[in-house]
């Protein structure tokens, strides 16, 4: 005959239990804390080198900056970008660089360099360095948009939402060096992707949205020849850019050291919302 469990043996036994099961439950705490913190490392190292990339860029082809605080502006080609660490984020423009909450940091200015110093939660990051071009000469001379006019306007498909096949032609008789390529206006919209092209051969295809303006680094330099084509196969926006002007700019070395750059803007205007054609202004 079997004969069951005494109270004594029951109780021992809910005892074990309830041991294991706090000790699965700590186990099981840890686990998710190693696993969130994982996350948080390389989410962290993702931002500083977003962070560290944009700085750089924008650093190198300045001409001029100020650091106030929590606050740079960098005076370039194009205009002026402002950082500034505001509300735990590191901002460009106004735009975060960060995907992760709790930065706080301050710029300092020092000849050519540029510093950030960063603090994520309570733990100091390494600083950010970035060294401006020294002895860089930007001038629109002696390169103005008649000596790489636009052949062919394009238009806008998709609703406003893309622009296709604007074409210029290098007319300066001379060889230029396609450094980089800018999309300035329309401010506020977003590019979804932008490509580029050298008489038919692709020199930029970029997929990844930014904010407008953007800037596209073209790496190695685009040799352009007297003669050549650049093209811009397709540049895509978020939200329709019908009725507004499309403002775009090529940066342009005029040797191969870089010495001297040239920065040719051209501005559009596109009405209607399919197979439009577009109007330099």
């Amino acid at each position: 005959m079997r004969r069951g469990f005494t109270l004594v043996e029951l109780a021992v036994a809910l005892a074990l239990l309830g041991v294991l099961a706090l000790g699965l439950s700590l186990l099981l705490g840890q686990m998710a804390r190693g696993s969130q913190e994982a996350q948080e490392e390389a989410q962290l190292e993702a931002d500083l080198q977003e962070i560290r990339a944009r700085l750089t860029e924008d650093v190198l082809r300045s001409t001029a900056f100020t650091c106030t605080g929590a606050q740079a502006t960098l005076t370039l080609p194009s205009g002026t970008v402002t950082y500034e660490v505001s509300g735990g984020r590191v901002l460009r423009q106004g735009q975060p660089l960060t995907e992760l909450s709790g930065y706080g940091g301050s710029f300092s200015c020092s000849g050519p360099t540029l510093t950030l110093t960063l603090s994520w939660g309570s733990a100091a990051l390494p600083p950010i360095r970035a060294t401006r071009r020294v002895g860089l000469n930007v001038t629109s001379a002696p390169l103005t948009p008649d000596d790489v006019p636009i052949q062919d306007s394009g238009r806008l498909t998709g609703n406003g939402r893309g622009l296709r096949n604007i074409t210029w032609e290098n007319q300066s008789g001379q060889t230029l060096y396609l450094k980089e390529f800018s999309v300035l206006e329309p401010a506020g919209n977003e590019v979804r992707r932008v490509e580029l092209r050298k008489n038919n051969n692709r020199i930029l295809d970029n997929r990844q949205r930014r904010a407008i303006p953007v800037s596209y680094t073209i790496n190695p330099l685009g040799v352009i020849n007297p003669g050549d084509e650049l093209r811009l196969q397709r540049l895509d926006f978020e939200d329709p850019a019908n009725g507004q002007t499309i403002r775009l700019a090529f940066h342009f070395c005029l040797d191969n050291g870089c010495t001297q750059e040239a920065v040719l803007e051209y501005a559009l205007s596109c009405t209607g919302d399919r197979n439009s054609t577009c109007t330099p202004l």
